[in-house]
């Protein structure tokens, strides 16, 4: 592993969580610093370990359509009473919370969409998964 530098400290932080083992390309430009580009890196991680390290947990019902979620992921931020919003599956997955398998066309929950996406925006909850046994 590099040593660090003033341009890639936060990188190599990173790096040090996730155990790695090998150099990361430097970030280069000051554009890879913008909050666009650490958005996009944080999504593809929330993405990619949906059971990973982050912590996901239904804080309140506020309808049968509308939940509000607590998100946490060390590396990537954290939304205190995120509302998340019922709707189709577009795409196969994996459920936040289970961790079983979200197929397209399944009732999920996730996240509410906004003009600013959120690192988690590729989350999803099954909504069988919050109803009551």
């Amino acid at each position: 592993m590099r040593e660090p530098s003033a341009v890639d400290a936060w990188q190599y932080t990173l790096d040090l969580l996730r155990g790695a083992s090998g150099p990361r390309s430097p970030l280069g430009s000051p554009k890879d610093t913008s909050r666009d580009a650490c958005a996009a890196r944080g999504k593809a991680a929330a993405r990619t370990t949906p059971t990973g390290h982050a912590h996901l947990a239904i804080v309140e019902a506020w309808s049968d359509s509308l939940v509000s979620v607590s998100w946490s992921d060390p590396t990537s931020g954290r939304y205190s009473e995120q509302p998340w919003r019922l709707c189709i599956a577009r795409r196969g997955g994996v459920c936040a919370l289970t961790g079983a398998h979200i197929r397209r066309g399944d009732r999920v929950f996730r996240p509410l969409s906004r003009k600013l996406k959120s690192v988690n925006d590729g989350w999803a909850v099954l909504a069988s998964a919050l109803k009551p046994a």
